[in-house]
């Protein structure tokens, strides 16, 4: 098989939208078409051709992304696609192969993804680093166990206000959350963006935005929607949050309660949450929450040591690990690292390693939220020096876990 993988040109756009969404198996509509337009960057996305007809894809974001105690540049994958009539031909490792190359040669030290199918990306050296949370509760069993939170206003708001109020708020969160990346004005537009047509709204109604206002202005906000059935000849209402991100803990049960408590819905769920939810631990009978976890972020080390000198640990220590990565041989070999709170190096050693593990395992302990010792006792790692997985988890175990608040 002769396949060319190339840069997408501008004027590809449209062809490429038709390869993702006959492999995700749904039909764009113009207006959906439009809105992935505005964070499409041609540069950094690729395409697989055979001959003139283009068979596979894979695009890419420029992310400033939050890690344990800093920001790095990040390539957001966003989509990874091939057509029906080439899959099990090599044409996704192909894509892969070139966009890990091109990334390492940019300089980028990361990249990151949500997986369809989470079988799939463990191989190129994607790592599970973060989960997300799937919740749902009915509406008799909201009840909160106290202490009462400081009241707050929340009202409800038009598109243009919430674009307006929502990023102060996003970023009193993002330093400090390991897996949030930042969003320009075109990713707030393409978070929110709900068409009335196509796949997207599954018989739910409309986004509605609120803002919560404390004594010092916006410190939370919640976007949801909702769905009403009366075939049973009462209502039974479902409500959807969409995201719900709070800057103090007030806030944040006064947002909670706001979607507990709207008329004539029987349950309220959510499905991408953090796995420390701390509702969990507000509710009167938390038995009644389902709170389903499944993988979230999966993230790559495209350069070792870079990515590592580039977050903070915490605690002061040292380690040296040996990283098998027959996918990316530039990073296959032994590192010293040494780091702490403030700070962090890691170099090329020939030091005998104290932990030996894969590019994978590497990048799912990366964002502090997978324990060494956890991947240890699941077989994955080897201990060569004896408490050395204490140390490592002691060093980059992270406060608070990793979350994405938001499929990319």
């Amino acid at each position: 098989m002769d396949i060319e993988i190339r840069p997408i040109e501008p004027g590809e756009f449209d062809e490429l939208m038709k390869v993702s969404a006959l492999a995700f198996g749904h039909e764009p509509i113009e207006e959906e078409v439009e809105f992935e337009r505005l964070v499409f960057e041609p540069e950094r996305s690729l395409a697989a051709f055979d001959g003139q007809t283009m068979v596979g894809e894979t695009t890419v974001a420029s992310f400033q992304f939050t890690v344990p105690g800093a920001i790095l540049a990040t390539a957001g994958v966003t989509s990874v696609a091939v057509s029906p009539t080439h899959r099990r031909r090599g044409v996704m490792t192909a894509l892969t192969r070139h966009q890990l190359d091109d990334l390492h040669e940019r300089g980028e030290p990361l990249a990151a993804l949500y997986a369809s199918e989470s079988g799939i990306y463990g191989r190129f050296g994607y790592g599970l680093a973060s989960f997300k949370a799937e919740l749902e509760i009915e509406r008799p069993h909201t009840a909160f166990a106290g202490p009462e939170y400081e009241p707050r206003s929340i009202r409800v708001i038009s598109k243009e206000e919430a674009l307006a109020a929502y990023p102060g708020v996003f970023e009193a969160v993002r330093p400090h959350r390991p897996g949030f990346h930042d969003r320009n004005e075109a990713w707030w537009k393409y978070n929110f963006h709900d068409p009335e047509q196509g796949h997207h709204r599954h018989g739910f109604n409309a986004y509605i935005y609120t803002v919560c206002e404390g004594p010092e202005g916006a410190d939370g906000y919640v976007v949801y929607r909702t769905k009403l059935d009366w075939s049973s000849g009462h209502a039974d209402g479902v409500l959807e949050v969409v995201e719900l991100i709070a800057a103090n803990a007030d806030a944040y049960a006064a947002m909670w309660r706001y979607c507990f408590d709207v008329d004539l819905m029987a349950r309220t769920s959510a499905w991408l949450r953090p796995i420390d939810d701390p509702l969990v631990h507000m509710l009167a009978d938390p038995r009644q929450l389902r709170f389903t976890v499944q993988d979230g972020l999966w993230v790559r080390l495209v350069d070792v040591p870079d990515a590592l000198a580039g977050r903070r640990y915490t605690a002061e220590g040292e380690l040296v690990l040996e990283v098998k990565d027959p996918f990316c041989s530039w990073n296959e070999g032994r590192y010293e690292l040494v780091g702490g709170p403030d700070g962090a190096d890691c170099r090329a050693t020939t030091t005998e390693p104290d932990v030996v593990l894969s590019a994978a395992d590497l990048a799912a302990v990366y964002l502090g939220g997978v324990r060494f010792d956890t991947l240890r006792q699941a077989r994955r790692i080897i201990e060569n020096e004896p408490g050395a997985v204490r140390r490592a988890d002691a060093l980059f175990t992270w406060d608070p876990p990793p979350w994405c608040p938001e499929m990319f």
